[in-house]
C-alpha cells in the first residue's frame, strides 16, 4: 500500500538519481558551471584513493569555484563516459531535507599521451552527502573513491 511518506521518499529517490546522472552528463559533456550549481555553495568534493572512510583525501575543494576550477582537469581527456551503477540512498529520521548515499561508477578516459590513444579506466564510488534546497537535491559533499585504475590501448579510429 503506498502512503504519501512512500511516495514521497520513491520522489525523493528518483530526484537524487537525477542528480547524480545531471554530474556525470555535466562533466562528460564539459557543461562544468552546470555541473558546480549541482553542489551546495559551500559544497564539498574530495578525492581518495581508497574508501573514505579508510584512507585521507588526496585532494579537496571547498565551494562552487574550487570544484569547477578542478573540474577543468576533465578537459585534457579527448572525452570521458561515466556509466552509473547501483545507487544505494539512506534518508535522515529526523531530517526529510537530508540524505546520503553511494553511487557506483565505471568512468572511462580516453586520450592520447606520447601518442598513443588509452582508456583509462576507473572504477569509483561517489559517497554522497545530499540536502533539499529551494532549488531541489544538491550535493553537500561528494567524496570520490577510486577503487582501481586501469589503462587500456586502444585502436587509432573513433
Amino acid at each position: 500500500m503506498n502512503t504519501p511518506d512512500a511516495d514521497l521518499r520513491l520522489a525523493d529517490r528518483l530526484a537524487l538519481r537525477d542528480l547524480v546522472e545531471a554530474y556525470a552528463h555535466g562533466v562528460d559533456r564539459r557543461r562544468l558551471e552546470e555541473v558546480g550549481l549541482l553542489f551546495l555553495a559551500d559544497g564539498v568534493l574530495a578525492s581518495h584513493n581508497g574508501d573514505p572512510a579508510e584512507v585521507p583525501a588526496f585532494a579537496t575543494r571547498n565551494g562552487r569555484d574550487e570544484i569547477v576550477r578542478v573540474m577543468e582537469m576533465v578537459r585534457r581527456y579527448d572525452v570521458t563516459s561515466h556509466v552509473l551503477g547501483q545507487q544505494m540512498l539512506q534518508f535522515d529520521t529526523t531530517d526529510p531535507d537530508r540524505a546520503i548515499g553511494i553511487t557506483y561508477c565505471m568512468a572511462h578516459h580516453v586520450w592520447a599521451p606520447d601518442g598513443i590513444r588509452v582508456n583509462k579506466v576507473m572504477s569509483i564510488r561517489y559517497h554522497d552527502r545530499y540536502l533539499r534546497t529551494a532549488q531541489g537535491w544538491r550535493f553537500a559533499e561528494r567524496r570520490l573513491a577510486v577503487d582501481w585504475t586501469e589503462e587500456r590501448p586502444m585502436g587509432t579510429e573513433h
